[in-house]
């Protein structure tokens, strides 16, 4: 509702939509306090807590993409994987907001083959502004194939404008798509009937 019934305009456009999950934005949340003691020191105690608290929410995700993998699931990326992907991109200091997060799941969709990203920003939120917006041209030199669009979804932002620069993002996404296609069917070794 707040992003204007963004995955019913996405489904209705034909785009499989893919939502990063939750698990790993409470792990992001402890772990942004090991980071704190890492960074900055203070108490040990809460420290160790934390690590604790990673190491069971750790266990949790590992349950939960074994699950998946069974199942037949495309299974989420682990924390650790999605948070190395930022290294060299934006420091984990970098914390409000949804912080280096918001860039590391940008690089994992894009890892992922979910290469036409809409980068929503709620309210103005400058942490976001930096965090999504200021990080694309770092995210497309690390991952070239990523197609970015942000939106920020103010009440003061019509619908139709958020609508039309995802339309625009998605066409650009088709004909890169095309493209690709165009490139793997010329790669392909011609066969000649006799």
């Amino acid at each position: 509702m707040a992003n204007n019934g963004l995955e019913e305009f996405l489904t209705e456009q034909d785009c499989e939509v893919c939502l990063p999950g939750l698990m790993g934005f409470a792990s992001f949340k402890v772990d942004n306090r090991i980071e704190d003691y890492k960074m900055f020191g203070g108490s040990r105690i809460k420290y160790e807590f934390c690590k604790r608290l990673l190491d069971y929410l750790t266990s949790l995700e590992t349950l939960m993409i074994e699950s998946a993998e069974r199942f037949n699931f495309v299974p989420p990326h682990k924390y650790a994987h999605t948070k190395e992907l930022v290294k060299g991109v934006i420091g984990y200091g970098s914390k409000m907001g949804e912080g280096w997060l918001l860039t590391a799941e940008m690089l994992e969709l894009a890892e992922t083959g979910y290469e036409n990203i809409v980068c929503t920003q709620p309210f103005g939120c400058l942490p976001n502004h930096i965090n999504g917006k200021g990080a694309i041209r770092r995210i497309k030199e690390v991952k070239p194939n990523a197609n970015i669009v942000t939106i920020d979804y103010d009440p003061g932002a019509p619908k139709v404008n958020q609508e039309n620069r995802i339309k625009l993002m998605l066409a650009v996404g088709r004909e890169e798509l095309k493209k690709k296609e165009a490139a793997e069917q010329e790669a392909q070794p011609q066969t000649t009937e006799e």
